[in-house]
């Protein structure tokens, strides 16, 4: 929300309540303590909202900023994980077999981890490569 709106608006209520007092006092005084408790009241709540509205338009930004900033890497991470467990399989099929010791080959993530990033993966929206 562009703040010089919040401004004007803001100001415009506090003069139509601020010329409401006015007129309110020289014609009825007795209900010019009512009047005011309401201008506050509602002058309150527009600050409010003006805050919320404010807060949460930063929020989607941060939102976007991060879902950009994802752009499909964690799609690309697992396949290459998976590519390059294959490849090591690969290469370590190739070597003679001799009575070394074995070497451990198994994925650093366990395979419902890796589901896991994938489904989450997946739910992320995607965005075209800056």
């Amino acid at each position: 929300m562009n703040k010089t709106v919040v401004f004007v608006t803001f100001a415009a209520l506090a003069a139509v309540g601020l010329i409401g007092a006015v007129v309110l006092a020289i014609h009825r005084p007795d209900a010019t303590a009512t009047f005011t408790g309401l201008i506050v009241t509602v002058l309150g709540l527009a600050a409010s909202a003006a805050g919320t509205f404010y807060a949460l338009g930063k929020q989607g930004e941060k939102l976007d900023t991060v879902a950009k900033n994802v752009n499909g890497n964690s799609t690309r991470m697992l396949d290459t994980i998976e590519q390059q467990q294959v490849q090591i399989q690969a290469l370590l099929s190739a070597l003679p077999a001799n009575n070394a010791t074995p070497v451990d080959t198994t994925p650093p993530m366990s395979e419902d981890t890796i589901v896991r990033l994938r489904a989450d993966a997946d739910r992320l929206p995607r965005h075209a490569a800056s």
